[in-house]
C-alpha cells in the first residue's frame, strides 16, 4: 500500500518524508527535488515488539508501507498548475494521501504565496483535486455518451457506468468529493481504476515550529484527520542512534516520535489492520484491509494455506498479552477455532490449520 506525500513548495514536506523514511529503516536520496522519491518504511507496532521479546525468534517482520514524496506544488500560476498535473498519474496510483502544509515561521525560507496559512493551503490542494477529478469525469462522460449509442455487448454495462459518472459529475460541480458519493462496494469497484484523487483517504500533516509540538491531537482541517509535528525535530530524531531517541523525546515532553504516529495514522486511515503470526522462526505482522475474512487472510501467507484451509486458531493480542503465553491463553479459554468466514480483527494472533 502506498501513501503519497503532497504539499505546496517550502512546506517542509520532503524534509519530513526523508526523516520518516530514515526512522522507518529506509534511506532516500533527495538530490533531485523535481522527481518523486519512494521509500518503504516499517509500521510501528508495540505488539510485535513484545511478541519478539517473548519468542526470541530468528526474525521479526513488521508490516510495511510505501511512501511516495511528490515534488512540491506551486499552484499560484498556470505554469505551476501545468507542472503539478504531470504528477497526477503518480498520485492516482497511491492508496492514500498525506497533505503536508506549513505552520512554521522562518525568514530564511520563503513562504508559499508569501503567507503561513495551513487551512488555506489544504483548501487549495483539495480544490485542485476536485478540478482534476472533474476534468477526468467530464472526459469519461463524453466518451460514454458516444459509446452507448452503439449496440455493443457492453452497452448495458456502459449505461450503468454512465449513470454513476453523471452522479459523480454533479457532485464535483457542486464541490463535493467523490468519496462522499460512492454508495457501495460495487460502485467503488467500478471507479477504482480511475484513481480519483477526491476518493482517496487523506489526512493533513501540519508542519509546525519546534516550540509548538506536543502529543495532543491537532485541530482538524477540512474535516480531515490532522496531525501536528515538526519536520525539523523528526529530522533530528532520525539522525540519532535508535537507543538515544527515547531520551531525546522525553526531553521534548513527547511519548513517541511524531513520524511513527504519522506512519501509523496513514496505515489506519487507509483502513488497514494487522494480524500476527508467532513462532521460534519468525514473529510477523501481516497487512490486510479491515473486514477481511479468515481464508483471504490465509492467502496473504500462502495460496496453499487458503486452498487447504481447515480452521484459524485465533487469540486476541490483548488476551494473549494478559495471559503471558499461548499455553496460559488456551487454559483461560481465549484461543478459538474460527472458520473461513470469520472476520479477522486487528491484532489477532492466528495459526492457520490447513491440509493440501
Amino acid at each position: 500500500m502506498r501513501v503519497g506525500f503532497v504539499g505546496p513548495s517550502q512546506s517542509g514536506k520532503s524534509t519530513l518524508f526523508a526523516a520518516v523514511a530514515e526512522s522507518g529503516g529506509s534511506h532516500v536520496d533527495l538530490s533531485r527535488p523535481d522527481q518523486p522519491h519512494l521509500a518503504v518504511v516499517k509500521v510501528p507496532d508495540e505488539r510485535l515488539a513484545w511478541l519478539g521479546e517473548l519468542y526470541q525468534p530468528k526474525k521479526v517482520t513488521p508490516a510495511e508501507l510505501e511512501l511516495l514524496d511528490l515534488p512540491g506544488f506551486d499552484l499560484s500560476d498556470d505554469a505551476g498548475r501545468t507542472r503539478a498535473k504531470t504528477h497526477w498519474p503518480a498520485m492516482r496510483q497511491c492508496d492514500g494521501l498525506a497533505l503536508v502544509v506549513r505552520a512554521f515561521p522562518d525568514d530564511a525560507v520563503a513562504a508559499y504565496r508569501n503567507r503561513i496559512d495551513p487551512k488555506g493551503d489544504v483548501e487549495e490542494l483539495l480544490s485542485e483535486f476536485l478540478f482534476a477529478d472533474l476534468e477526468q469525469v467530464t472526459t469519461r462522460v463524453e466518451k460514454l455518451e458516444v459509446s452507448v449509442k452503439k449496440p455493443t455487448p457492453k452497452r448495458d454495462e456502459q449505461l450503468r457506468e454512465l449513470e454513476l459518472m453523471k452522479r459523480l459529475l454533479d457532485a464535483l460541480e457542486n464541490e463535493k468529493p467523490i468519496c462522499d458519493v460512492i454508495a457501495n462496494e460495487m460502485e467503488d469497484k467500478l471507479v477504482r481504476s480511475f484513481g480519483f484523487l477526491t476518493q482517496k483517504p487523506a489526512l493533513v500533516v501540519v508542519n509546525c515550529s519546534e516550540d509548538d509540538i506536543s502529543d495532543a491531537d491537532a485541530e482538524s482541517l477540512a474535516n480531515l484527520p490532522t496531525l501536528k509535528l515538526s519536520a525539523k525535530i523528526e529530522e533530528e530524531i532520525a539522525e540519532l542512534p535508535p537507543e538515544d531517541r527515547g531520551e531525546f523525546l522525553r526531553d521534548l515532553g513527547l511519548s513517541v516520535a511524531a513520524g511513527d504516529r504519522l506512519v501509523r495514522a496513514c496505515y489506519e486511515r487507509m483502513k488497514l489492520i494487522s494480524f500476527l503470526t508467532v513462532g521460534e522462526d519468525e514473529c510477523r505482522a501481516w497487512t490486510i484491509p479491515a473486514g477481511t475474512d479468515a481464508v483471504t487472510a490465509a492467502s496473504k501467507i500462502h495460496s496453499d494455506i487458503a486452498r487447504g484451509f481447515i480452521r484459524a486458531e485465533t487469540v486476541a493480542y490483548d488476551h494473549f498479552h494478559a495471559a503471558g503465553d499461548m499455553k496460559a491463553a488456551k487454559a483461560a479459554g481465549h484461543v478459538r477455532l474460527e472458520g473461513k468466514t470469520y472476520t479477522v480483527q486487528d491484532g489477532d494472533i492466528i495459526n492457520f490449520r490447513f491440509n493440501v
